[in-house]
Order: structure tokens, then C-alpha cells, then sequence
């Protein structure tokens, strides 16, 4: 690590875990003696009248503090998860007037006077915090820098509250630093903060405008790259998409769509550790695969309770003149708000945070099986090849595919779906990923809405009400009335896919 290199994460939580988290002894071991420092920090951002420096990725700050004013150049980060590695370059400043001197001494390579041509540096906006620090060894060979910052952004007459807690790696590696916030989530719930603090300035400065319009831009993947090396970006990208996703679950209102807003992104990270199974080692591949399916067990619950909830609406529209009681509507709400919790729970455990950042940790440090020597492209071919062989066993003509095979059979499916979506390589041409996704759609109808009898009858468990049982009742009949549409529509989406997978294996 190069001293001209920031290597940090940036985290969030209310401040009752804060107290706990100050208070742990896991911290209260790792903290260096007399490292404990209280500073005033005063930070002013700069740019040119047409944003020169934001549109090359470059933050360009001066700090007031009491050792004096210091000018910093940082250049674009790769956040992911949180975690930022970037270059920041320091020069110091007699009056805290900007300089472009200094910086290409420390290894900038960006000709500043050239971008800047003429145009004069001007403040965007400040940034005012309170900063207590503490030095932690984590282990003999990482020593981290703990800042928590309370302050506010400042830009014009907006503001923006700051709350942050930010892990900066002195020495030491990404590895270890993820280990420490994973244990550190199993005794309080942690939340990234994927934004620095300039590009918050930026979205509070431009209120919505291009310069705030900050995209889900994906990963860049390699077709002739290593495959460990592609595959661990995609990991690692996975990861910060669904830690950034579970902020929108920290109260009850973003619990109600939880399913929405993180379940497909947690079966992805799924998926992907399906498919690599062979270069991982067993203990691995079971750990997680088994924390993945502790994750999305509940968010599937309530993904499905939705559509049974959105089928049982139709049917009691149809049947409403002469149902007086809608009994199954107010078990399923009940239902509903009762796997929010388990959702609530499992964040307030730290079960997402834990689990993602000890990934984040096995990606940093593990090594996988065989993997030197092979491509993205070779490897992601052979591994299509044979995912298609598991469909081809499912090979039916007019007999009904039975509830778990159809269960099977969209999970076999659903891998190669979503693998192929985010490396884009594959035995598949564009009409052969056409077909596939159109049978995983239907194979979801047949899954949910029309199979899950079992799913129906738990609701009545515990109950005497003749009402819910005459509710139920209903919506299975709507069901198995629904069924041959629904199996012909899978019959025919098979067979289109079952004759291009054919001839795939020929060539």
C-alpha cells in the first residue's frame, strides 16, 4: 500500500448502536493506548463554474485544522460495499487559497493547468465536523485509523446532516478489515454509506441535477480474463449492490418491499456462488450457500405471500357480491407483518452486514481451486454446458411436471438466468436467452400462483373459522382452474428452449 493510496469504508448507525459500539469489547481490545483524538475540521470543496474537476473524477478539497490548511486531490473511487480505494494526493497551503502546484511531484498524472485552462477554482460548498479518532490493531499485521464524524455539509442555504463512521487502513490489508466490521455487525447493526462526502455535496449543491446523477453503472467484466479475478469483481460488485440496498430496509416502510427492492439482487450473489462451485472449496461454497439461503427464505415468503394477496384480490372481486367477510385478506396482512419482522430481525442481528462483509473478507483471501491458468470465457462455456445437461434430464412430452420437479426445474433455470445476465457470455445466442427467460417466467407462475396448495392450508393452521376455510377454499379452485393455461404455457416455452439446448450440444 502506497502512501499516495486511501483505502477506507464508510458506515452508519443510529445512535443507541453507536454507544454499543463504542462500548464493545472487541473494540476496547483492538484500540491503541492514548490514540484518542478530538478535532474541528473545516473542508471546503472547489471546482470551476462548469465542473471541470467533478466531470474527471477528481475532488479537490482544502482542510483547515489546527496544524494549518492542506490542499487534497482525490481521484475518482471505485466504491464498492462502502469501501473506497482511491488516490489522494496532499500539498500544504500557507492561507487556504487553491493551488495546482505540488500535486503532479506526488504522482498526479492529470495536467490540472491544462483541464483547468484559465478558469478559476471557486467553493462549491463546506463540510463542518466534529472528529473523534481512534487508532485499532486489528491484527499484528493491520492497524486501522477509526474516525466518527458529526457535522453538516453546507451548500448555499441547503444542509445535510453527517453521521459517520469511517474505518481508514493505515497499514494492513482489505481482508482484515472486512473480518473486523464483520464481527463487529454481530453485535450491532452496521450500514454502509455509499456516498463521500463530496458527491453528497455535489447531489445537495445540484438538488437533483445531471452533476447528482449518480447511476448503478455494473461491473466491467473480461471475456479473456482470469476467471478468479472476473468472477471475484462480480462478487465484490454484487456485494455493495445489496449492502447499499439494504439501507432502504431500515424502517418498516421499506420493509414492505423488501422483496422488491433486494431479493433478485440477493439470488444474483446466489447464483454466481452456484456457478463457481467447482473452483471453491466445500466449506466455502456450503457457508455460503447456506447464509444466502437464510437471506432470501424470508424475502421469498414474502414475495410470494404478494401474489397470493394479488390472486386472492381477483377472486374475491369476482365473488364479492356474495362474500359478506374477506377473513384470508386480514391472515394474510397478518402473514405479511409477520415475515417483516423476521426480515427486520435478521438486519437488526446484523445478519446482512455480517454475512456480505465476510465475503467481502473470502473474496480478499481465498484462493481459488485450479483457477491459474483458466478464462472467464472457457470456464463460464464448460459451466453453461452443463447447467444445459441438468435440463435435458427434465426432458417431458404431455405428463404434467410434478410440483417439485417444476420447483426443480426454475431453479436450474433461474442460475443460468441470472449468471448470463451479468458476465454475458454463454452457449446461449440472443433467441436461445429469449426463450430461456420466457420459461423461467412461466415456471414461476406455476410455481406460485398455481402450486403452493401446501402454502394455502398453513394459513388455516390453528383455526376454526369456517369463513377462511371457505376463503381458501376459493382460491384454490381459482387455482387448479387456472393450471392447464398455465402448464400449456410452460409446454410450449420448453419445447422452444428444448430444441435450441439440442442443438447446442451437436455443435
Amino acid at each position: 500500500m502506497d502512501n499516495t493510496t486511501e483505502m477506507e469504508i464508510k458506515l452508519s448507525t443510529s445512535k443507541e448502536s453507536l454507544k454499543k459500539l463504542l462500548d464493545s469489547s472487541l473494540l476496547k481490545a483492538a484500540m491503541v493506548p492514548d490514540s484518542l483524538q478530538e478535532k474541528e475540521l473545516e473542508n471546503y470543496y472547489y471546482d470551476t463554474a462548469s465542473y471541470k474537476l467533478f466531470h474527471e473524477g477528481i475532488a479537490y478539497r482544502i482542510r483547515k485544522s489546527d496544524a494549518g490548511y492542506v490542499a487534497t486531490i482525490k481521484t475518482d473511487d471505485a466504491s464498492q460495499g462502502g469501501f473506497s480505494e482511491r488516490k489522494e494526493y496532499n500539498v500544504p497551503v500557507g492561507e487556504g487559497a487553491p493551488t495546482l502546484e505540488g500535486f503532479a511531484e506526488l504522482g498526479l498524472e492529470l495536467d490540472l493547468k491544462k483541464l483547468l485552462a484559465e478558469e478559476e477554482l471557486q467553493v462549491l460548498f463546506k463540510v463542518l465536523v466534529k472528529r473523534q479518532i481512534r487508532l485499532l490493531q486489528i491484527t499484528p499485521e493491520t492497524l486501522l485509523e477509526m474516525a466518527i464524524d458529526k457535522g453538516n455539509i453546507v451548500a448555499g442555504k441547503s444542509k445535510e446532516k453527517i453521521e459517520e463512521i469511517e474505518f481508514e487502513i493505515v497499514k494492513g490489508t482489505k481482508g482484515d478489515l472486512f473480518e473486523f466490521v464483520a464481527a463487529l455487525a454481530m453485535e450491532i447493526p452496521l450500514f454502509i454509506e455509499p456516498r463521500s462526502k463530496f458527491k453528497r455535496g455535489i447531489d445537495l449543491l445540484s438538488n437533483g441535477s445531471d452533476y447528482a446523477d449518480i447511476e448503478e453503472k455494473g461491473v466491467k467484466i473480461d471475456r479473456t480474463g482470469n476467471v478468479e479475478t472476473e468472477f471475484k469483481k462480480l462478487i465484490y460488485y454484487d456485494i455493495g449492490v445489496i449492502l447499499e440496498a439494504q439501507n432502504a430496509l431500515r424502517d418498516t416502510t421499506g420493509l414492505e418491499d423488501a422483496d422488491r427492492i433486494i431479493l433478485n439482487r440477493v439470488k444474483r450473489l446466489r447464483a454466481v456462488v452456484n456457478f463457481i462451485k467447482p473452483l471453491i472449496e466445500q466449506k466455502d461454497y456450503e457457508y455460503f450457500h447456506n447464509l444466502l439461503a437464510e437471506i432470501v427464505d424470508p424475502l421469498q415468503q414474502l414475495y410470494v405471500l404478494k401474489r397470493f394477496m394479488r390472486q386472492w384480490d381477483k377472486v374475491y372481486k369476482k365473488t364479492g357480491t356474495i362474500l359478506k367477510n374477506n377473513v384470508l385478506t386480514e391472515r394474510l396482512q397478518e402473514r405479511r407483518l409477520e415475515i417483516m419482522q423476521i426480515i427486520k430481525n435478521q438486519i437488526e442481528s446484523g445478519l446482512y452486514a455480517r454475512g456480505m462483509f465476510k465475503m467481502l473478507a473470502w473474496t480478499e483471501n481465498s484462493h481459488w481451486q485450479g483457477a491459474e491458468f483458466i478464462q472467464l470465457e472457457q470456464f463460464s462455456l464448460c459451466r453453461f454446458r452443463d447447467w444445459h445437461k441438468k435440463l435435458l434430464v427434465f426432458e417431458f412430452t404431455n405428463e404434467m411436471l410434478e410440483e417439485e420437479n417444476a420447483r426443480e426445474m426454475r431453479k436450474i433455470i433461474e442460475v443460468m438466468v441470472m449468471v448470463r445476465r451479468s458476465i454475458k457470455i454463454g452457449t446461449l445466442d440472443k433467441q436461445t436467452f429469449t426463450y430461456m427467460k420466457d420459461l423461467y417466467r412461466h415456471l414461476k407462475i406455476l410455481n406460485f400462483d398455481i402450486y403452493g396448495h401446501k402454502d394455502i392450508i398453513a394459513f388455516l393452521h390453528g383455526s376454526n373459522s369456517r369463513v377462511l376455510y371457505r376463503d381458501a377454499g376459493l382460491l384454490l379452485g381459482w387455482r387448479l382452474s387456472e393450471m392447464p393455461g398455465a402448464w400449456r404455457a410452460v409446454q410450449k416455452s420448453w419445447a422452444r428452449l428444448l430444441g435450441a439446448l439440442k442443438n447446442k450440444t451437436k455443435e
